[in-house]
């Protein structure tokens, strides 16, 4: 009995957790990618709904082609671009987006492609290429911080090694005598 509800709360809470987090990783590695093309297809003179729609076509063909696996923020712009191509608005659309994400990048990106689209692009191309240099140096920090996770990581084996010589070269000191 104990070992079913022992199952049931890793299956449910922790595998959950996990997944999550895998989700969230994934998706903070996906938005300097987005934002810059979103930035270089915008600057190019495409209105954000083309921009968006180009995207989801070059990842639904690199995904066609195996060049690509599922990757999570590509697929939160692919159902944005459905969602434009079906008729919804775009500025519910970019809400949409930026909510199905849940992350404060994310969030942002929609409000300012909302922006765009209610108020004009006056200054907007200035903003998202200030929100790509953004991304990107937040993509160095996440880079750093799982380079030191990696580096911690390694301790516990690194000890396990240090044992293992030391056993090597102390046995045969006192085998000696």
């Amino acid at each position: 009995m104990l070992a079913a509800f022992v199952f049931w709360y890793y299956k449910r809470f922790v595998l959950k957790k996990r997944t999550e987090d895998e989700i969230e990783s994934q998706l903070r590695l996906d938005y300097p990618e987005i934002v810059s093309k979103l930035s270089l297809l915008m600057g190019a003179g495409m209105s954000g709904a083309n921009a968006f729609a180009k995207i989801s076509r070059d990842y639904a063909d690199a995904k066609r082609e195996r060049k690509q696996s599922v990757r999570c923020g590509y697929e939160a712009v692919a159902a944005a671009s459905g969602r434009i191509a079906a008729g919804v608005s775009e500025p519910e659309a970019y809400a949409e987006f930026g909510r199905a994400c849940r992350l404060h990048s994310y969030i942002k990106l929609a409000s300012l492609l909302t922006q765009n689209v209610i108020k004009g692009s006056e200054g907007f191309k200035l903003m998202l290429r200030g929100e790509v240099t953004e991304a990107f140096a937040e993509r160095k920090a996440l880079a750093r911080t799982k380079g030191e996770e990696a580096g911690t990581k390694l301790l516990m084996p690194m000890v396990m090694m240090l044992g293992v010589v030391l056993v090597i070269i102390v046995v045969p000191a006192f085998m000696s005598f």
